[in-house]
């Protein structure tokens, strides 16, 4: 088991970092959420690592911090749901949200992730509940009906933005229903964007 990897970043993707240590480039795969805390390029780093053994050889996956871990590790208890998939609905939302969801079983909100649908949202709520209550991550909350207020910070200016990059106004609609409940009052117009395309 390899518990943490520590070292230069030698590049990082949203997905895919390189640690440099003792001469060589070691391959790291990484939700969003941890590439986003990482430094720039060229500055040391270390990361909490989960060893992933496939056909075709491992696989070291990384993350900045424990809650991030252990829901990686429980994600892939689900049946159907693998290493990669783990990772993007990881980076589609934070560890205390993505737990808050399950043990509020709010489907709705579960659905609106990428790679997430009906039936998947409810083996999430049912297999995960009790692991992720005694993890101690998340709250549960109060959770709206699907045909709730829709409004986001910025609503105007986000649409012309995606609209200036090729999305119909039906698309960001759509969008916007998916995310809203996830965007933060206090969101800037970058962020709201960039969880934005993560969904489409």
């Amino acid at each position: 088991m390899i518990e943490f990897i520590s070292g230069t970043l030698h590049s990082k993707l949203p997905h895919r970092v390189v640690i440099e240590q003792n001469c060589m480039g070691i391959e790291v795969l990484v939700p969003f959420s941890t590439s986003r805390q990482l430094p720039e390029k060229g500055q040391p780093v270390q990361l909490l690592c989960h060893l992933h053994w496939r056909e075709e050889g491992p696989q070291l996956f990384g993350f900045a911090t424990e809650d991030e871990r252990q829901l990686f590790k429980i994600l892939n208890r689900v049946n159907k749901v693998g290493p990669k998939l783990a990772l993007n609905i990881m980076s589609a939302t934070s560890p205390e949200a993505l737990a808050s969801m399950i043990l509020s079983e709010d489907t709705v909100r579960l659905t609106a992730l990428k790679g997430v649908g009906p039936k998947l949202a409810s083996r999430l709520v049912v297999e995960l509940k009790e692991l992720i209550a005694k993890l101690g991550i998340g709250t549960v909350t109060a959770h709206a009906e699907a045909d709730s207020s829709t409004t986001i910070p910025f609503e105007s200016e986000v649409k012309e933005a995606l609209e200036n990059l090729g999305y119909t106004g039906k698309e960001i609609t759509q969008c916007i229903k998916k995310v809203s409940r996830e965007i933060a009052a206090d969101s800037t117009i970058e962020e709201i964007i960039e969880r934005m395309l993560r969904t489409f």
